[in-house]
């Protein structure tokens, strides 16, 4: 299990949450649940949270994305509800691998654009 959150990891999110509303076109500030999140096209594509079992980012990464991939060593499918499956389309990114949380979001922004333009 990831380590308790600490006031970095937040700061970390709030920092990268500013800069992709800043930098990226359509990207915006929202929640996931009660979370802080990020969305393009109205749509959350990565959140932060320190609540509950797991401390980190979420992303939406989708489906067919091969995560082990990534190399990651800290990470899991997001399973909010105790009586249903992990949601498959989600990630969560411990603090471990908080370094690589800016690449990893944009990573899942690629993947809500294209999702966004395909449903057009």
């Amino acid at each position: 299990m990831p380590a308790r959150p600490k006031a970095d990891d937040a700061a970390t999110w709030t920092a990268l949450a500013d800069t992709l509303v800043a930098s990226e076109k359509g990207v915006r500030h929202g929640k996931m649940m009660s979370s802080d999140a990020v969305t393009f096209a109205g749509r959350v594509f990565a959140f932060y949270t320190g609540k509950g079992r797991f401390h980190g980012l979420g992303l939406r990464l989708g489906r067919a994305f091969d995560v082990d991939a990534l190399g990651l060593k800290a990470w899991q499918h997001l399973a909010p509800f105790k009586s249903k499956p992990p949601m498959k389309d989600w990630i969560l990114v411990g603090a471990d691998e908080r370094e690589r949380w800016p690449e990893l979001a944009r990573l899942a922004l690629a993947a809500m654009r294209a999702e966004v333009r395909g449903a057009r």
